[in-house]
């Protein structure tokens, strides 16, 4: 199943044309997530999920990279302020090649049910930071008119500071997936990464005393004393739970299984090379499979066309 045209006739490339229109990125970065930077780890598995997967990465330890971004299209964003932090995960085969992808942000749940109400976000919370903040005020008020469920998430989302680090911060996927066992069972998931650090904000006296790019310069001093470690946990669906709405979230006592551990040791040698690399949701292994949600399918379209116009612009 795939979603290149929305149900509203919302073209990928119509939705790369309003985020730049919105948030004028450079013409060499991500259309999203601009700033980041990449960093070498290992997953080690717990073993609570191998009777339920054939997926030999997230069963066996696995080299991976990860990213860690701000959401901002700008290059330039200020890391004091509130907004999008994002964690990907490219787990590796022996040769290097991606196997599977993993894309998280700190969002406990996707702030619209399809690909049109984030783009109306985007380009409100971009009016809200930017010159026109009388317009992001107003698509604003029209997004939540017009996408009503994105209430409860932004509700939750300002009540939270800045994340203090990357390293204290928890990511959620926001889409289901299936696991799939050797008999072709099929289980629905929701991942989320969680610190073993803990959650912790930004105090707003200390943020003062930051400059505004300090998440990636933290977190590569922190990595300087010893690696930082990341539980890959998975809520598992029960009857009823929605896998096609990524904003309504699933009740907390779903039970979430440690599928294991990312353990994050330094920057990577050939973080230029995967910086240009897309890291892609819908990138999955032998023994996991998409569900049926709109925002998923539609994503690696958009991805492939800001990557198609920022490799163009970098080359």
């Amino acid at each position: 199943m795939t979603y290149e045209v929305t149900a509203d006739g919302m073209t990928a490339e119509q939705s790369i044309d309003r985020i730049e229109a919105a948030g004028e990125p450079r013409p060499q970065d991500r259309r999203l997530h601009a700033r980041g930077a990449v960093y070498d780890a290992t997953f080690v598995p717990s073993g609570q999920i191998t009777g339920m997967t054939t997926a030999a990465h997230l069963t066996t330890e696995t080299p991976v990279v990860i990213r860690f971004s701000n959401g901002s299209p700008k290059f330039s964003s200020d890391d004091r302020g509130k907004g999008i932090r994002g964690m990907s995960v490219k787990f590796l085969s022996a040769e290097g090649k991606s196997v599977h992808d993993l894309v998280a942000a700190n969002f406990r749940a996707f702030p619209s049910r399809d690909p049109e109400g984030f783009i109306d976000l985007v380009e409100a919370l971009t009016g809200l930071a930017g010159k026109s903040k009388l317009q992001g005020l107003g698509k604003l008020g029209a997004l939540l008119l017009k996408h009503p469920e994105s209430r409860a998430v932004l509700k939750q989302f300002a009540s939270r500071n800045a994340p203090a680090s990357f390293a204290t911060t928890r990511y959620d996927g926001l889409h289901a997936f299936y696991l799939v066992d050797a008999e072709g069972n099929r289980r629905a998931f929701r991942y989320r990464l969680l610190p073993q650090l803990g959650e912790i904000d930004l105090d707003p006296k200390r943020a003062a005393t930051l400059d505004r790019s300090f998440l990636i310069p933290e977190l590569d001093e922190r990595l300087s004393f010893g690696p930082v470690t990341f539980t890959l946990a998975f809520q598992l669906a029960e009857p009823g739970d929605p896998t096609n709405d990524p904003s309504s979230a699933w009740p907390e006592h779903r039970t979430l299984l440690p599928a294991g551990q990312f353990v994050i040791t330094g920057r990577n040698a050939d973080e230029e090379s995967w910086q240009r690399q897309v890291f892609d949701p819908t990138r999955l292994g032998p023994g996991v499979e998409v569900s049926d949600d709109p925002v998923l399918g539609f994503r690696p379209h958009a991805y492939g066309v800001s990557a198609s116009r920022r490799l163009s612009a970098s080359s």
